[in-house]
């Protein structure tokens, strides 16, 4: 049997200075110490040098201490870089998380050495059950590369090598429908094989919640072009995995159970806008509140998820908007979308958090100010981005009723995080708007033009909205405003209501008024209590309450069909 050691240590970082050092054999034979000297007699025998994490980390440090150099001429074999190759299925493999082994011991080098053993011979085990053509696609991959080449030493694994042609016929006998059968494999093997190789490992796995982890995509970024070249880049002329999982019309079946896309004056917009983002264009979309905006992008984002794994970031300045969407794609048995925003408790924004590093979640909806948060930033290197959406659009222009500065840092968060993640391709953009003049439209299509060199695809409805009616009733008095409201609930009695005014103040004196008169009513403004502002919107969906007063912080994108 080959010898093989597996090793770990501890550093100070500072100093570079070894703590502590531990070792275990295959014969069970193993060192706990601080000596340099005793761990090159313990692995002086042994043709095989194991551990995790040890080509980018230990190895860097012994190196330095001017060791025996017939020491780095062993075999050497870093249970990291296989892990999620025969382990890509969610929770994967139970001593790692991320690129970490989990010990019940804190900072104790030899635990962690047979930790690194244990996981070493389950590889070794996983290795050997996959199927015949998936071990020859992983060798012929990686064979010749320092972090995998040892191993397949070590298990005796060998196959013809036939050229880059018996590659690809592998790989399309093993994958077929799984991804797009016009791909250039030969391409992407010669430019991106140890990306490749990941990629298909998470396609086989067949598990929609598997991710490919944080530190492989910050190790290879390519990674993610892999995948997308794979499995989100539309072929013209179709294909079988094509034209399945990249037809938006079953997507929006399958997901929301609806035969087709809406239409707006005789135009099929959303379904064009729709089509554009899984063709991974950019866009903005000039679409009328309540004419289906979300869809539009959730349709894409709930695919691109299943097929890429992919995260859909959506910013939106309302914070009404992104629990009302997320509770109605709950309502859809879609439990795919997470929001994090300032009405949240610690312990739901860390779920919510949790939800999007472990690959859980599909959609994550936060607010323009979340992108300055350090922890925001960091969730988001470690997932693989499909697109950014941006409602409320005009908040982009200063030529728009509703301008906000920190629309403006977007750009510069995006083009920040591609660089980044090295990213070949910039990350693609949808806009959202209900109404737009031609000055907003411009300021916001040269932002992004500017910004990260995005031309964005303009989907724009007619203005005018047939299943609206508009009355304006002129009254002076505050007396004489507050007793036409009340005539007018009283008429509709039991239609839920919104009742908006200018001033926070307003809201609550108009709602305690109303309430002293019979009709139940209850504030809202963006300065009230988190809590307050919650338990007072939820009444009022729930229909528990039929009236709110409140600013223009409540109500848009709020899907209630009954006002």
């Amino acid at each position: 049997m080959k010898s093989i050691v597996f090793f770990d240590l501890e550093i100070n970082p500072k100093t570079e200075k070894i703590l502590d050092l531990g070792a275990i054999k295959n014969d069970d034979s193993y060192l706990h110490t601080r000596s340099i000297k005793e761990f090159e007699q313990f692995i002086q025998a042994t043709d095989f040098i194991a551990g995790h994490n040890i080509i980018k980390h230990d190895l860097t440090y012994l190196e330095k201490k001017e060791l025996n150099q017939s020491n780095f001429s062993k075999k050497i074999i870093d249970t990291l870089y296989f892990s999620p190759l025969l382990f890509p299925k969610k929770p994967y493999h139970r001593l790692v998380k991320d690129d970490k082994i989990q010990t019940d011991e804190k900072n104790n080098p030899l635990n962690d050495s047979k930790k690194a053993q244990e996981l070493f011979f389950d590889e070794c085990n996983a290795f050997n059950k996959l199927a015949e053509n998936l071990k020859a696609i992983f060798y012929n991959l990686l064979k010749d590369k320092k972090e995998f080449r040892d191993f397949f030493i070590f298990v005796n694994y060998q196959n013809n090598d036939n050229g880059i042609s018996h590659i690809v016929q592998l790989i399309f006998n093993h994958f077929q429908k799984k991804f797009c059968s016009r791909a250039n494999l030969i391409k992407i093997i010669q430019n991106y094989p140890i990306e490749l190789a990941y990629a298909l490992a998470l396609i086989n796995c067949n598990d929609k919640y598997s991710i490919i982890p944080a530190w492989v995509i910050m190790t290879y970024s390519n990674v993610e072009k892999a995948m997308h070249l794979l499995r989100n880049n539309p072929c013209l002329e179709g294909c079988d995995y094509c034209d399945e999982a990249l037809n938006v019309e079953k997507g929006l079946r399958q997901y929301f159970g609806f035969d087709s896309f809406r239409s707006y004056g005789g135009e099929d917009l959303q379904r064009q806008a729709a089509q554009s983002a899984i063709q991974n264009k950019s866009l903005l979309a000039i679409f009328p509140t309540g004419g289906g905006k979300s869809v539009t992008f959730q349709v894409p984002a709930l695919m691109e998820g299943e097929n890429v794994r992919g995260l859909t970031v959506v910013i939106s300045p309302l914070q009404s908007l992104m629990k009302d969407q997320v509770d109605n794609l709950e309502k859809n048995q879609i439990t795919d979308a997470v929001t994090v925003n300032g009405l949240l408790d610690p312990i739901e924004r860390k779920k919510s958090l949790e939800r999007v590093q472990n690959g859980s979640a599909f959609l994550l909806y936060i607010s323009p100010e979340s992108l300055r948060s350090k922890s925001i930033e960091r969730l988001l290197l470690g997932r693989k981005i499909v697109r950014f959406v941006i409602d409320e659009a005009h908040c982009f222009s200063t030529w728009g009723h509703d301008f906000r500065v920190d629309y403006l840092y977007i750009g510069d968060f995006i083009k920040s995080l591609q660089e980044n993640k090295n990213l070949e391709y910039p990350i693609p953009v949808s806009c959202f708007t209900a109404t737009a003049k031609r000055q907003v439209i411009e300021d916001i299509r040269e932002y992004f033009k500017s910004k990260l060199g995005l031309n964005l695809e303009l989907f724009r409805s007619k203005v005018a909205r047939t299943n609206l009616n508009y009355r304006v009733f002129e009254r002076n008095k505050d007396e004489e405003k507050y007793s036409f409201i009340r005539d007018l609930i009283q008429e509709k009695k039991h239609c839920p209501t919104i009742i908006y005014v200018s001033r926070i103040r307003q809201t609550s004196v108009l709602a305690d008024k109303l309430t002293s008169d019979g009709f139940e009513a209850r504030a809202y403004h963006g300065k009230m209590k988190a809590e307050d502002r919650i338990k007072n919107q939820n009444a009022f969906i729930k229909g528990e309450v039929p009236i709110i007063v409140a600013t223009s912080a409540f109500g848009m994108g709020v899907d209630k069909k009954d006002v």
